[in-house]
């Protein structure tokens, strides 16, 4: 049984009792490690402490419960182990941003990343699928031209952006050929509180130029400010992005001691890495803007 097995026994241990007290000798039985040796493992394969993830799937559960059932806040408080309302509406916060009252009266299943639990999907994916730690890098000021839209996770709309750039793409002259760029706009108005799959947000697809003197009819322009990011590489299937950026903003970011930017994050596309959305050796690179 290889180490990817065994923490997956303990994972699936993990899930069935997160009602339950759980000590870390416990959990790390599951797996035939001593306690030490599993925090290491655990650790290095899933990018975060036995400790956090425990809180983080009961904050998860619990919050389907909100939703689901009329069960007071401090009955699922003591029920997932917090010990009081005031313990678990702590934890819950960092998690979700936003208080259990307010998350139940918001009155729909909110995202937040990287707190499904570590199936075996997951688990393959880490292993396989993301750089784990990523390269902290500086850049200087990009000129982007391209195209924009309106999409949501519920209506993605993302393939016919890029649908539609491509067959457009040769018109812009002044192509710096540095690759294709997925642009996220930073939105001051974004409130992480209120965001759900239905929320619509911008996309751009674009390429970067060497000037602002030749823009194709109907294309706009964007100045990417510089500062520093974190990249990340996902491999594989365009579908499984997502996994990618659950472990990058619910794993890696919280426990990097960097915080998030008041930047544009970004994909980038290198023409010799990239092979197509469903090719499984193309690779993607996840551009964080942090501090």
């Amino acid at each position: 049984m290889d180490y990817y097995e065994r923490i997956s026994r303990a994972v699936n241990f993990i899930e069935e009792n997160l009602k339950n007290e759980l000590s870390l000798d416990l959990i790390a039985e599951q797996a035939h490690f001593s306690k030490y040796h599993f925090i290491r493992v655990f650790s290095a394969i899933t990018g975060e402490s036995v400790g956090d993830y425990v809180r983080k799937r009961r904050i998860s559960k619990s919050a389907k419960e909100l939703i689901t059932t009329d069960k007071p806040i401090l009955d699922l408080a003591l029920e997932y182990q917090f010990g009081s309302q005031e313990a678990y509406t702590r934890s819950f916060k960092r998690v979700y941003h936003t208080t259990p009252a307010r998350y139940r009266k918001h009155g729909m299943e909110q995202i937040a990343y990287g707190r499904s639990r570590l199936s075996n999907r997951r688990l393959t994916h880490l292993k396989n699928n993301i750089t784990m730690e990523p390269e902290i890098v500086e850049i200087a000021e990009k000129k982007l031209v391209g195209l924009k839209i309106k999409t949501s996770i519920a209506n993605n709309k993302i393939p016919e952006l890029w649908q539609n750039f491509m067959a457009r793409a040769e018109e812009i002259k002044n192509n710096k050929n540095t690759g294709w760029y997925e642009l996220h706009p930073y939105n001051s108005d974004f409130k992480m509180e209120d965001y759900t799959d239905t929320m619509e947000f911008e996309k751009w697809a674009t390429l970067e130029v060497t000037d602002f003197d030749q823009i194709p009819e109907g294309m706009e322009t964007h100045v990417l400010k510089d500062g520093k990011y974190a990249v990340f590489v996902h491999k594989g299937l365009m579908k499984n992005i997502q996994l990618s950026f659950d472990y990058v903003y619910g794993t890696w970011l919280p426990n990097s001691g960097y915080e998030p930017d008041n930047r544009d994050d970004f994909e980038h596309y290198d023409e010799k890495k990239y092979f197509g959305p469903d090719h499984p050796e193309s690779e993607t690179e996840i551009w964080i803007p942090i501090k």
